[in-house]
Order: structure tokens, then sequence, then C-alpha cells
């Protein structure tokens, strides 16, 4: 390897010194608290002077104009000898006044790499006659480009003879000698962009892509993001906002085959190329659909000097302290982005900001400070509001924004009017992200067209509970932010919503639970999260979420028996993450044995169960009990913690151990009354088992840690005469379970297939050691105890 550490930075036109520094601080696995871009700078440069000693390697991408590396906190010249610097850009004066040592000049693809390219992305067949000519003649047109060959092999793909002949035509005749401030070999990139967006297919698509040059170069833009404006734009006519999204995700992916978006590191968002972003910024002017995106100060000048009255859609970022204009006049104006990239300025939005903007669909404000007051000049329009990092007053006014489909809000905290479910009847998602307040479960029922909800829930309790369970209620609810307790009826139940990431308001409020719920959510997963919660009512009003429930956090829940009384071959078969923990009364976390026989038969369960994890259930007898017709498969799981549940005899019955091919980690630990992991002769009711096939075997292939702590009563892994075999295990860890025994053959078996078992000390039952700290030191063949030897396999 040449280099230790690899840092890497983008520059773009108008770059954010302090964007640059959390670049390269990420990329090579540093961090910084500091604020300020000095103090962060000096901060930089100790931490260069403390690495001289390894070799780094920075790279700056796309540099547009001379920059100071001090400013960044990069250290360079002979004395500090610290690292290598690499940056790319299209300028040569770049080079020149930046004093590059080597310059590597990449020149067009000559003919041959151009077509082959091209056939590339066109997926055209070596042995295809018919499009050799033409295919040759287009990648001319290209000119070398790669960026103009994968557009227009993208477009092309599939195509007959007769359609590239056609594009042929096209891209030969393009009228381009006129496009203001493009030099002449731009031309060619810009007219084969714009051929590839003409290829596109949709009136929509094309309009997604022109959106996404509202966002600032070399921005990572959020698919939500991009559903908010289809939606306020009213791009489908989609029956739900999920088939709406489902809409998007595939026109956004036929935007990235025809090479006009590309994919970035984070699953859920895309970029567009700088040049892309050009052409497509050209093409909204010379179609009258114009989109522009200002960065930095003088935001008041630039929207005097320059008429707006022909702009659908406006992005204003500041990286510094800016004011905004008293007003814009935009009357075609459909979305208008603010964003301050500085926590500690915020735009001043004017009252009367918006009063020459009724016709805004979509707004977004990150790092503002507003009145929702100032908001009402759009209240015949406004589909779209999202609020970021915002300080918000008059919230009352929400109400008056009838036709809001999206609120979205994140870090702005402000107190949701109880009403508001009665007059946002058209609201389809409900976003409150952290320190943004929380809403009440009778508000958010009240909600006709509400189908997705992301957010904290209040505090309540249910009517009829005891005098007892109400004063503790009310006593727990002076720990909560706002120190208020909804009461609900005996009869309510949370709306079905098609997506959700909630929390209750526990008296825990932890944050970083919540910011768990907030990851799944952006994975487009759904969540639950109940903590500390004392009626028993409490689970029964989610009943209408748990069919399609991905997570599920129980902390704290009091006077629940079991998670799910009764469910069907539908309810909590979507679970893929389970955590309970510290619910006293619980006896069983999943119950199946009373539920009615279901229509298919056998009903699976749990199938796709990934993660589960127990921990501080005294009461808890069985995790799962179901009747003969229900088959329980944990066929998905790979992980299982359980700990502190003293009152657990055994974890599976045998048919369901059976189906653990993929559990990877097993760590149980301080079950006082456990006897054995896997009960092959008994049912949940202690029913005898009849097994047939006569197997004793039972195969975790797919098992690497296994470990058991503390565990007094454990006598075996499997009950009667069965044994286990687990020929993936990299690690093995048993402590302190005096009762364990465990017949020679099973125990050769599976040890020997150890494959980590340097450095660590494992204590095996009660009667041998195994203390490895030496690899050199180690055998093939060990005595264990009094009794036999073993024979390992090559340790690794």
């Amino acid at each position: 390897m040449i280099f230790d550490q690899v840092g890497i930075a983008t520059m773009s036109q108008d770059p954010s010194i302090i964007n640059v520094q959390s670049e390269l601080v990420k990329s090579l696995g540093w961090a910084l608290t500091e604020q300020d871009e000095e103090d962060r700078a000096d901060r930089l440069r100790l931490m260069f002077s403390e690495s001289k000693s390894r070799k780094i390697l920075i790279i700056l991408d796309d540099v547009w104009k001379e920059l100071d590396m001090e400013t960044v906190g990069i250290l360079v010249g002979d004395r500090d000898n610290c690292c290598k610097i690499l940056l790319t850009t299209r300028l040569q004066q770049v080079c020149d006044r930046m004093g590059c040592d080597t310059r590597i000049k990449l020149d067009a693809l000559d003919q041959a790499e151009g077509l082959n390219l091209l056939r590339k992305h066109a997926g055209i067949d070596v042995a295809d006659t018919t499009l050799i000519d033409v295919s040759k003649r287009v990648a001319d047109e290209c000119k070398g480009l790669p960026l103009a060959i994968k557009a227009v092999g993208s477009a092309l793909r599939g195509r007959t003879a007769d359609e590239w002949n056609v594009a042929l035509d096209k891209l030969q005749n393009a009228k381009l000698d006129k496009i203001e401030g493009i030099d002449k070999d731009s031309r060619g990139v810009y007219g084969c962009l714009k051929f590839s967006y003409d290829y596109l297919n949709g009136e929509d698509s094309r309009s997604c892509f022109l959106l996404c040059s509202l966002f600032p170069e070399d921005y990572e833009i959020d698919l939500e993001d991009l559903l908010g404006y289809a939606v306020g734009l009213v791009w489908y006519q989609a029956e739900s906002i999920e088939k709406a999204r489902s809409l998007l995700r595939g026109k956004i992916k036929g935007l990235k085959d025809s090479s006009l978006l590309l994919d970035t590191d984070n699953d859920g968002f895309v970029k567009m190329h700088d040049v892309v972003r050009d052409v497509a910024i050209w093409i909204g002017k010379v179609e009258k659909k114009c989109f522009t995106s200002k960065i930095g100060i003088g935001l008041a000048e630039w929207a005097v000097e320059e008429s707006l009255e022909q702009y659908r859609g406006i992005s204003l970022v500041g990286n510094e302290k800016v004011e905004l204009p008293s007003g814009l006049v935009c009357p075609s104006l459909h979305i208008l982005r603010l964003e301050n990239t500085l926590d500690g300025n915020k735009l001043q939005v004017p009252e009367y900001f918006f009063k020459e903007m009724s016709a805004l669909k979509v707004v977004t404000i990150i790092g503002g400070v507003l009145s929702v007051k100032s908001l009402q000049f759009l209240a015949n329009n406004l589909r779209v509001l999202r609020l970021i990092r915002c300080d918000v007053s008059d919230a009352s006014f929400l109400g008056k924004l009838k036709r809001l489909q999206i609120l979205y809000l994140e870090k702005s905290p402000i107190e949701i009017p109880d009403g508001l479910g009665d007059e946002l009847s058209r609201l389809k998602i409900l976003y409150i992200g952290t320190w943004s307040g929380s809403i009440s479960p009778i508000t958010i029922n009240k909600f006709p067209q509400l189908e997705e909800f992301y957010g904290w829930i209040k505090n309540w309790e249910v009517e009829g509970m005891s005098s007892e369970e109400s004063y503790a209620r009310c006593a727990e609810s002076d720990s909560q932010p706002d120190g208020s307790v909804v009461c609900l009826p005996n009869d309510f139940s949370f709306p079905k919503l098609q997506r959700y990431g909630i929390m209750e308001v526990g008296a825990l409020y932890d944050i970083d639970r919540w910011t768990r719920c907030l990851d799944a959510f952006d994975r487009g997963t759904r969540c639950l999260i109940i903590e500390n919660n004392h009626p028993k009512a409490t689970l029964g009003i989610f009943s209408a979420l748990y069919q399609n429930l991905e997570i599920l956090y129980l902390s704290g829940v009091t006077g629940c028996h079991n998670i799910v009384p009764s469910i069907d071959e539908r309810g909590l078969n979507e679970l893929t993450i389970l955590h309970v923990t510290d619910c006293k009364d619980l006896e069983c976390i999943m119950d199946a044995s009373k539920s009615p026989h279901g229509k298919s038969g056998n009903p699976v369960m749990l199938s796709r169960l990934v993660e589960l994890y127990m921990r501080g259930l005294p009461e808890l007898k069985w995790i799962w009990k179901a009747p003969g017709q229900h088959v329980i498969s944990l066929q998905s799981l790979t992980e299982l913690k359980v700990s502190r549940c003293n009152n657990l005899t055994y974890i599976f019955t045998l048919s369901q151990a059976r189906s653990l091919v993929q559990l990877k980690s097993l760590k149980v630990s301080y079950c006082e009354r456990l006897e054995c992991i896997v009960e092959a002769k008994f049912d949940h009711n202690r029913r005898e088992i009849s097994v047939g096939d006569g197997n004793t075997i039972l195969a975790l292939p797919s098992l690497r840690k296994l470990r058991f702590k503390d565990l007094p009563e454990l006598i075996s892994f499997c009950s009667e005469n069965y044994y286990s075999t687990w020929p993936a295990l990299e690690e093995l860890d048993v402590r302190r379970c005096p009762k364990l025994t465990v017949n020679s053959t099973e125990l050769e078996a599976n040890l020997q297939y150890l494959g980590e078992v340097c450095s660590l000390v494992f204590t095996f039952f009660s009667f041998f050691s195994l203390n490895f700290t030496q690899k050199d030191s180690l055998s093939k063949t060990f005595v264990i105890s009094h009794s036999y030897h073993l024979a390992f396999g090559v340790l690794r």
C-alpha cells in the first residue's frame, strides 16, 4: 500500500471551507468538534502534524479557483513533509496559481476507445452488424467525451437501426452555436446531454431531471426530498404516497440508467454531475422552466438585479451571515428553498417575504427564523412545508394552510395545536423529528388522510385506569418536556398507517433510541418505540400497525403479560428487529396459542425476524407459544441475545431450532432457571413431542459466536439425546455454568472448527480451561480432562 490514509473532498465552484474540512476528516477517520472555521483549521493542522509518520494522500476534486491550503488546515511545503496533494481541475490556470509540481492532462478518448464505451452503454452485441457504421458515426459526434458517450449510449440502449439513424441526424443538426458563456469544446457535451434528456420517457422524468439542478453543486439529494416535490407539484396521479414513492424511484432509476444521475455512498440518495447540472439549468432556461440556485452572500442584491418572474424554482443558500430581501416578485414560482449552512447564523424571514409568491407549492427553510403567519399568503396553494433547524412562532396559523399534504419539522421546536387534525384534512405525511415537540395521539387520529407519521407522541393515560395507575402516570408526566398527559378513551386505536416511526415520550426520553428510529425511517422501515409506559392498553392502541410493523422496541412496559395476545397469520410477519427490555410483568413475547385458524392452513410466523434482544424480563416463561397449526420459522434470525430472564427454562423448541439456518450469534447470560437452549422433548404446554424422523442431530450451520455466562442451572445445549453441530464456530465463551455437561462426541465435533482462540481466555464448564496467549505455541492435541483427549483442526 502506497499511502496509509486517503482524504477526499469535493471543492465545486463555491466551496464551503467548513464542508471541505468535514469531508476530509470523515474520509480520514478523524473528528472535529470545533464550530469556527479557523479553530477547525488549527485543529486539522495539529492532526496532520501528529501524523507526520504516516503517508497521507489528500485528493481535492473539482477545483475551480486557487485555494489557500492554510485556510482549510492542510499542511503543505517541504518543511512540513506531511502529505501528498492531488487535485483535479478543468482550468490550467488553477494549476499555475497553486504551483502544482506535476501535471497530468487527461485527453479525450480516441476513436476506438469512444466506440467501445458507446457500445458498452448501448448494450450493442459485437456480432450485430446492423449498427456497426451508425454507432461509429454517433461515437464521433460525442467527441471522445466519456460523459457524453455514456449519456448517448444509455439513451439508445435497445433502439433499432432506424432509431439510431434518427439520433445521428439530431446530434449532427443540433443548433448549439449560440449558447451564451459556453466554449466550443463544451457544446458537444451539451448537445449529447440534451439529446439524452429528449429521449427520457415521460414529462415527469424530464421534470425530475430539471428539478435536481435546483440543489447546490455536488449535493447529495435525498429521494424523500424529491418525493415532497413530486407530491407538491402533482407529478403523479397516485392514489397513495407509497405508490407515488414507487413511481418516483422508477423514474430515478431511469435517470441513473441514462447516466444523468449518479449513485452516492448513501442508500436513498443521488447526485448530479456538475456538467450535467449546468446542462439542466441551460435546458430549463431554453424551455422556460427555469430553476436557479444562488449560493453565498449578496442574495438581496441579486434578487433586485435579476428578473425572477420566469422562475419555477429558486434555491438560496447562504454560507455566511446573509440577509433576505423584504420580498421577491415571483408570480410563477412553485418551489422555494432557503438554506443557511451555518448553525450560528439563521436566515431572518421577513413578515411579507412571501406576499408576491402566491403560486408557491413547496417551501423548504433550513436554518431560519420565521412566523408561520408569514405563510398566510400561500394558503391557497402550499402543499409541502419543510422546516429544519428553524425558530418558529405563531404555530396556530398552520391550520390556515388547508391544502397542505406534507408537514416536515426537524430540530424546529413547535407546539402542534390540538385541533390541527380537523383543519389540515388533506395532510398525508407528518414528520416531527428530534427536538421539534410532540403530538397527542388523538390529534393524529383526526387527520382523515394521514398515511405516514414519524415523531414523538405525548404521554397518555386511558380512561378507567385505577387511581394508583393514574397517580403514577401523573407523577411520571412531571419528567416530560411539557409535563402533559393525554387522556384516551378505552376504545382508542391508532389509525392504520402505511409507514411510520413512532416513539412514545416516556420518562427516559431516549434521544439515541429515537435517532435509531429515524435511521430506520430513512431506510424505509416501519418502527415503533414504547418506553416506560404504565397503562395496560398501551400496546393495544397500536394493533392496527402490527400487520406491517418492522422494528419494535419495548422498554419499561408494565401490566402487560404478552406483546400480542392473539394474532393471525398476518400479524407481526413483517417484523425484522425486536428489542424487549425491563418489562417486569411480561410472561410471553408472542402468544399465538389462542389465535384462530388462518385461511392459509399452516401460517408461517416470524420468518423475517433478523435480530432479537431480551433483557430484564423476570416473569418471562416462553419466548413464543404457537398451536400446532401455526409454524414459527426463524429462518432469517441472525442474532439472539437473552439476559436476566430468570423464569425462562428453555429458548427454542426443536422445530424452531431447526429453522435457525442463518443464526450467527447466540449470547445468553444471567438466566437463573435456564436448563437448556433447545427443548427437544416437550412443547410450551409440557406436552411430549413425537419426533418421527429419528434424527438426533441439530445443525446450526452459520453459528459463529456462542457465549454462555452465569447460567447456574444450564445442563445442556439440547435436552434428551440430541446434540448440536456448529461447523462455522469462531468464538466460544462459556463462564460460570457449573452444571453444564456435554458428551465428548459433541464437544470434539464442534471445537475442531474453532477459528479464533488465540489471545482469549475461555472457561469451559466446571472442569477445564483453555488459556491461549501465543498463536505459535498452539499444538494440535490438548489434554482437556482426565477422561479423554480432543483433536483440534488447524487453528487460525
